[in-house]
């Protein structure tokens, strides 16, 4: 299924190559941001024509316009995997627009500017994918994922802002909940939940979840051990 889609996306480059060249007064490609900047950046009409004559050849191969946006992701992770982030939101860019409907490109584009730093915009699109998300089983990492962002948003903020590091903290708290709660085996939760309450100050806590995450098989980072252990020695 993949070559299909490199076969696809290679006829598909005379197609795109006007979208895809365009740039925004930054200078930045318009198809390495988020729906492609929409709705702040205006379409030009000959580009949505672009996208739709897209979506009909790439949509052609499959079951549907949805299976086809799954298809569109996974290459977008492959990508991602590989650190090649500009061609995996080329492709999470795709993947929304056969099916905008699809949490997995929104969860691919926090992950991509979280990268970046923009913890604020990560947490619109996280949120977004998590309002769409109907997949239990996946929901479990996107609600980690997001626990981790809201507690990286939290641990920005100047430490005499207490009450708005406090409200963040207790956003990524409450993803951790969620997270833990739909499966409580799920050791990338428990770990970085632990992190989280690391990063809040809540030491005991944290060695709480991190004994949790080691009983389900999690390996910590030996910085982060230390690190820990400098703060309050491990409970016996």
């Amino acid at each position: 299924m993949s070559k299909r889609i490199n076969y696809l996306a290679a006829c598909l480059i005379s197609l795109m190559l006007l979208a895809s060249g365009c740039a925004t007064n930054h200078g930045t490609r318009i198809d390495n941001i988020p729906m492609y900047g929409q709705p702040k950046v205006e379409r030009p009409e000959f580009l949505k024509k672009a996208d739709d004559d897209f979506v009909k050849q790439a949509s052609g191969g499959f079951s549907s316009r949805e299976a086809a946006s799954k298809a569109w992701h996974a290459q977008a992770e492959k990508f991602m995997q590989e650190g090649n982030v500009d061609y995996a939101m080329r492709r999470y860019n795709q993947s929304w627009l056969l099916n905008p409907n699809n949490y997995q490109p929104y969860w691919g584009f926090a992950r991509v500017v979280a990268e970046q730093d923009k913890l604020d915009d990560a947490i619109e699109y996280l949120e977004k994918a998590k309002s769409l998300c109907d997949d239990n089983f996946q929901k479990v990492a996107l609600l980690a994922d997001a626990g981790t962002i809201y507690s990286y948003k939290a641990d920005s903020i100047p430490k005499d802002n207490l009450n708005e590091r406090a409200r963040y903290f207790t956003l990524a708290n409450q993803n951790f909940i969620e997270s833990t709660t739909l499966d409580p085996k799920y050791s990338d939760s428990w770990l970085r939940w632990s992190h989280s309450l690391f990063r809040e100050g809540k030491y005991a806590e944290a060695w709480e979840n991190l004994k949790k995450a080691r009983s389900l098989g999690a390996k910590e980072s030996t910085v982060f051990l230390k690190s820990l252990e400098e703060k309050m020695p491990e409970p016996k």
